[in-house]
């Protein structure tokens, strides 16, 4: 009886290395935060005092390219490994480039310590809730395995919901300037970088 003892405690502390293991792999998880394959979204976008508005994103993912279409008009291309943005004007047909970019509103600093909830549905597609504090504010991002954001909330409310994402191959060309535009005029008449 004896000898039975030393394989249950070492059965028992090996279980224990695994859970502990486990936990730690899993409070160093991370969520996908850019599709990893090509996607259009319909998003409903919260505006504080103002009416909610619809705004498309479309991702080229091996570019690592993303076109938002504003419910104004405006268009905005991210070239995230480029780290510019490239904004487009249809009504003046005009474009500007503006280098570097900050982080997404709704991705969590490097630092910040996330907490992996449960899993839901948005727009017919299967996501993780992911949570983490930022300032004094709960922020909550709910994205599916290959980079889909389908719902961002600060402090319970909705910011951010898809209603509609679907998946396939994106024309490369919606992701440049149009050649017959040109780029914007700074104030004092020379052309914005």
């Amino acid at each position: 009886m004896t000898t039975n003892r030393p394989r249950h405690l070492i059965a028992g502390l090996a279980a224990a290395s695994l859970l502990l293991a486990e936990s730690t792999i899993r409070a160093q998880e991370r969520p996908q935060l850019a599709p990893t394959r090509d996607v259009d979204i319909t998003y409903e976008i919260a505006r504080p005092r103002q009416p909610a508005v619809r705004q498309r994103v479309r991702w080229l993912a091996r570019e690592g390219l993303e076109r938002i279409d504003g419910s104004d008009r405006s268009i905005t291309i991210i070239d995230r490994r480029g780290n510019e943005v490239t904004l487009l004007t249809p009504r003046t047909r005009t474009y500007r480039k503006v280098a570097g970019m900050s982080r997404q509103p709704m991705a969590p600093d490097r630092d910040a310590v996330l907490r992996r909830g449960g899993e839901a549905s948005v727009a017919g597609q299967r996501c993780v809730e992911w949570s983490w504090i930022e300032d004094t504010e709960t922020r909550s991002l709910c994205a599916t395995a290959d980079g889909v954001a389908l719902r961002f909330t600060v402090n319970g409310k909705t910011v951010m919901v898809a209603h509609s994402v679907n998946y396939g191959r994106q024309s490369a060309e919606l992701f440049k300037v149009p050649s017959d535009y040109a780029p914007a005029l700074a104030p004092e008449g020379g052309a914005v970088p």
